[in-house]
Protein backbone atom coordinates (compact mmCIF):
# COMPACT_ATOMS: atom_id res chain seq x y z
CA UNK A 1 0.00 0.00 0.00
CA UNK A 2 1.51 3.81 -0.63
CA UNK A 3 2.81 6.02 1.87
CA UNK A 4 -0.20 8.60 1.37
CA UNK A 5 -2.35 6.24 1.66
CA UNK A 6 -0.99 5.13 4.99
CA UNK A 7 -0.89 8.62 6.12
CA UNK A 8 -4.83 9.22 5.60
CA UNK A 9 -5.30 5.47 7.38
CA UNK A 10 -3.01 7.06 10.60
CA UNK A 11 -5.98 9.88 11.09
CA UNK A 12 -8.80 7.78 11.07
CA UNK A 13 -10.07 6.52 14.54
CA UNK A 14 -10.29 3.37 13.61
CA UNK A 15 -6.31 2.79 13.47
CA UNK A 16 -5.37 5.32 16.61
CA UNK A 17 -2.13 4.25 18.08
CA UNK A 18 -1.03 1.95 15.20
CA UNK A 19 2.12 2.19 13.77
CA UNK A 20 2.06 2.22 9.73
CA UNK A 21 3.59 -1.35 9.79
CA UNK A 22 0.71 -2.46 12.07
CA UNK A 23 -1.72 -0.48 9.96
CA UNK A 24 -0.60 -2.79 7.21
CA UNK A 25 -1.40 -5.83 9.06
CA UNK A 26 -4.61 -5.44 10.25
CA UNK A 27 -5.54 -3.76 6.87
CA UNK A 28 -4.24 -6.89 4.90
CA UNK A 29 -6.12 -9.63 7.07
CA UNK A 30 -9.66 -7.92 5.65
CA UNK A 31 -9.32 -8.60 2.31
CA UNK A 32 -8.49 -4.81 1.26
CA UNK A 33 -9.18 -3.66 -1.96
CA UNK A 34 -9.05 0.05 -3.75
CA UNK A 35 -11.58 1.27 -5.65
CA UNK A 36 -11.43 4.44 -7.89
CA UNK A 37 -14.82 6.36 -9.00
CA UNK A 38 -14.68 9.63 -11.55
CA UNK A 39 -17.28 12.46 -10.41
CA UNK A 40 -20.62 11.55 -10.22
CA UNK A 41 -20.12 7.71 -10.28
CA UNK A 42 -22.12 5.87 -7.54
CA UNK A 43 -19.87 3.83 -5.17
CA UNK A 44 -23.24 2.64 -3.12
CA UNK A 45 -27.19 2.32 -3.82
CA UNK A 46 -30.20 2.19 -1.46
CA UNK A 47 -31.31 -1.28 -0.79
CA UNK A 48 -27.58 -2.78 -1.11
CA UNK A 49 -26.19 -5.39 1.45
CA UNK A 50 -22.93 -4.64 1.94
CA UNK A 51 -19.83 -6.89 3.73
CA UNK A 52 -17.29 -4.02 3.51
CA UNK A 53 -16.89 -1.09 4.76
CA UNK A 54 -15.02 1.64 2.93
CA UNK A 55 -12.31 4.83 3.71
CA UNK A 56 -12.31 7.61 1.52
CA UNK A 57 -8.52 7.92 0.68
CA UNK A 58 -8.70 10.90 -1.82
CA UNK A 59 -11.65 12.61 -3.18
CA UNK A 60 -14.81 13.57 -1.79
CA UNK A 61 -18.26 11.15 -1.30
CA UNK A 62 -21.90 12.54 -0.78
CA UNK A 63 -23.90 10.14 1.69
CA UNK A 64 -27.93 11.05 0.63
CA UNK A 65 -31.57 9.86 0.54
CA UNK A 66 -33.90 9.92 -1.78
CA UNK A 67 -37.35 10.01 -0.25
CA UNK A 68 -41.00 8.87 -1.86
CA UNK A 69 -41.82 12.06 -3.13
CA UNK A 70 -38.54 12.45 -4.71
CA UNK A 71 -36.60 15.01 -2.16
CA UNK A 72 -33.27 14.12 -1.65
CA UNK A 73 -31.60 14.45 1.57
CA UNK A 74 -27.80 15.22 2.22
CA UNK A 75 -26.99 13.15 5.10
CA UNK A 76 -23.01 13.60 5.52
CA UNK A 77 -20.24 14.57 2.93
CA UNK A 78 -17.30 12.39 3.44
CA UNK A 79 -13.37 13.47 2.88
CA UNK A 80 -10.15 11.69 3.05
CA UNK A 81 -10.28 9.23 5.84
CA UNK A 82 -14.07 9.37 6.93
CA UNK A 83 -15.67 5.84 6.70
CA UNK A 84 -18.70 4.87 5.37
CA UNK A 85 -21.12 1.96 5.76
CA UNK A 86 -19.52 0.91 8.91
CA UNK A 87 -22.86 0.29 10.73
CA UNK A 88 -24.10 -2.23 7.53
CA UNK A 89 -21.04 -3.91 7.23
CA UNK A 90 -20.75 -4.53 10.81
CA UNK A 91 -24.78 -5.14 11.82
CA UNK A 92 -25.28 -7.10 8.20
CA UNK A 93 -27.69 -4.27 7.42
CA UNK A 94 -29.13 -3.18 4.08
CA UNK A 95 -27.92 0.50 3.29
CA UNK A 96 -30.79 2.99 3.74
CA UNK A 97 -28.93 5.72 1.74
CA UNK A 98 -26.82 6.09 -1.29
CA UNK A 99 -22.95 7.19 -2.09
CA UNK A 100 -21.69 8.87 -4.88
CA UNK A 101 -18.53 10.57 -5.58
CA UNK A 102 -18.56 13.85 -6.39
CA UNK A 103 -15.44 14.26 -8.06
CA UNK A 104 -12.12 11.59 -8.67
CA UNK A 105 -12.71 9.69 -5.80
CA UNK A 106 -10.42 6.23 -4.26
CA UNK A 107 -11.77 4.53 -1.37
CA UNK A 108 -10.39 1.46 0.10
CA UNK A 109 -13.30 -0.93 1.06
CA UNK A 110 -12.55 -3.79 4.49
CA UNK A 111 -14.02 -6.49 4.83
CA UNK A 112 -14.40 -6.65 9.36
CA UNK A 113 -16.70 -9.85 8.99
CA UNK A 114 -13.70 -11.88 8.03
CA UNK A 115 -12.46 -10.28 11.46
CA UNK A 116 -16.20 -10.29 13.82
CA UNK A 117 -17.36 -13.80 12.34
CA UNK A 118 -14.35 -16.00 10.74
CA UNK A 119 -11.29 -15.47 12.79
CA UNK A 120 -10.09 -16.41 16.59
CA UNK A 121 -8.59 -13.44 17.58
CA UNK A 122 -5.19 -13.65 18.52
CA UNK A 123 -3.27 -10.93 16.83
CA UNK A 124 -2.79 -7.62 19.45
CA UNK A 125 -3.60 -5.91 16.23
CA UNK A 126 -6.73 -7.18 15.43
CA UNK A 127 -7.76 -7.01 19.25
CA UNK A 128 -6.38 -3.01 19.31
CA UNK A 129 -8.32 -2.53 16.00
CA UNK A 130 -11.94 -3.79 16.82
CA UNK A 131 -11.44 -1.77 19.94
CA UNK A 132 -10.88 1.03 18.19
CA UNK A 133 -14.17 -0.04 16.12
CA UNK A 134 -15.91 0.21 19.38
CA UNK A 135 -15.45 3.57 19.39
CA UNK A 136 -16.01 4.23 15.95
CA UNK A 137 -19.11 2.70 15.77
CA UNK A 138 -20.45 5.10 19.00
CA UNK A 139 -19.13 8.10 17.46
CA UNK A 140 -20.99 7.29 14.40
CA UNK A 141 -24.00 6.77 16.57
CA UNK A 142 -23.62 10.18 18.26
CA UNK A 143 -23.44 11.68 15.01
CA UNK A 144 -26.17 10.39 13.64
CA UNK A 145 -28.33 10.84 17.24
CA UNK A 146 -27.31 14.98 17.02
CA UNK A 147 -27.62 14.62 13.07
CA UNK A 148 -31.71 13.85 14.02
CA UNK A 149 -32.48 16.22 16.81
CA UNK A 150 -31.54 18.93 14.26
CA UNK A 151 -33.57 17.79 11.49
CA UNK A 152 -36.70 17.47 13.76
CA UNK A 153 -36.40 20.71 16.17
CA UNK A 154 -34.95 23.37 14.72
CA UNK A 155 -35.91 26.14 12.74
CA UNK A 156 -34.50 27.26 9.40
CA UNK A 157 -32.01 29.88 11.53
CA UNK A 158 -31.32 27.16 13.91
CA UNK A 159 -30.20 24.75 11.69
CA UNK A 160 -27.98 27.35 9.85
CA UNK A 161 -26.69 28.61 12.85
CA UNK A 162 -25.69 25.39 13.98
CA UNK A 163 -24.32 24.60 11.13
CA UNK A 164 -22.02 27.55 10.60
CA UNK A 165 -20.74 27.54 13.97
CA UNK A 166 -19.49 23.86 13.62
CA UNK A 167 -17.53 25.77 10.33
CA UNK A 168 -16.20 27.92 12.94
CA UNK A 169 -15.02 26.11 15.33
CA UNK A 170 -13.25 24.01 12.48
CA UNK A 171 -11.67 26.15 11.11
CA UNK A 172 -11.23 28.33 13.86
CA UNK A 173 -11.70 31.51 11.86
CA UNK A 174 -15.19 33.84 11.46
CA UNK A 175 -14.05 33.85 7.73
CA UNK A 176 -14.25 30.30 5.72
CA UNK A 177 -15.91 28.33 3.19
CA UNK A 178 -18.41 25.34 3.06
CA UNK A 179 -17.71 22.40 0.87
CA UNK A 180 -21.49 22.66 -0.64
CA UNK A 181 -23.50 24.80 -3.16
CA UNK A 182 -26.75 25.83 -2.30
CA UNK A 183 -29.04 23.16 -3.15
CA UNK A 184 -26.43 20.69 -1.64
CA UNK A 185 -26.65 23.09 1.91
CA UNK A 186 -30.56 22.94 1.77
CA UNK A 187 -30.91 18.80 1.44
CA UNK A 188 -27.74 18.46 3.95
CA UNK A 189 -30.29 20.47 6.35
CA UNK A 190 -33.67 19.24 5.85
CA UNK A 191 -35.20 22.18 4.57
CA UNK A 192 -36.40 24.03 1.35
CA UNK A 193 -34.06 26.14 -0.41
CA UNK A 194 -35.78 29.33 -1.12
CA UNK A 195 -36.72 29.06 2.53
CA UNK A 196 -33.34 28.83 3.69
CA UNK A 197 -32.10 31.77 0.92
CA UNK A 198 -34.37 33.74 2.08
CA UNK A 199 -33.45 33.26 5.70
CA UNK A 200 -29.42 33.71 5.00
CA UNK A 201 -30.03 37.16 3.31
CA UNK A 202 -32.56 38.24 6.36
CA UNK A 203 -29.15 37.08 8.53
CA UNK A 204 -27.18 39.17 6.06
CA UNK A 205 -29.40 42.10 6.23
CA UNK A 206 -29.57 41.97 10.20
CA UNK A 207 -25.78 42.72 9.98
CA UNK A 208 -24.96 39.01 11.65
CA UNK A 209 -23.06 37.50 8.33
CA UNK A 210 -22.14 38.11 5.04
CA UNK A 211 -21.04 35.84 2.19
CA UNK A 212 -20.32 35.20 -1.84
CA UNK A 213 -21.37 32.33 -2.73
CA UNK A 214 -19.28 29.58 -0.84
CA UNK A 215 -16.84 32.06 1.21
CA UNK A 216 -19.04 33.30 4.70
CA UNK A 217 -18.08 35.77 7.33
CA UNK A 218 -19.66 35.61 10.91
CA UNK A 219 -19.91 38.60 12.17
CA UNK A 220 -20.03 39.85 15.54
CA UNK A 221 -23.60 40.02 16.39
CA UNK A 222 -23.70 36.33 15.10
CA UNK A 223 -24.81 34.11 17.85
CA UNK A 224 -22.67 31.14 17.86
CA UNK A 225 -23.55 28.03 18.89
CA UNK A 226 -20.97 26.10 21.69
CA UNK A 227 -18.74 23.55 20.33
CA UNK A 228 -19.29 19.83 21.84
CA UNK A 229 -16.13 18.03 22.16
CA UNK A 230 -15.63 15.01 21.25
CA UNK A 231 -13.41 12.84 23.44
CA UNK A 232 -12.31 10.56 20.69
CA UNK A 233 -11.27 13.24 18.34
CA UNK A 234 -6.96 13.74 18.39
CA UNK A 235 -6.96 17.24 20.41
Amino acid sequence: MDIPYINVLKKDLLFRTMTEDEIGEVINSMQPHVRKFGKDDMIAQDGDYITSMGIVLSGCVHLFHIDPNGNSNLLDVLGPGDTMGMLNAVGKYRLHISAVATEDTEVIFINVDSLLRENVLTAPTQIRFLQNLTMALAQKAHRLTIKLEDSIRRSTREKLQDYLSAKYHKAKSRTFSIPLNRQELADFLFVDRSAMSNELCKMRDEGLIKFDKSKFELLIEMPITDEETDPNEEP
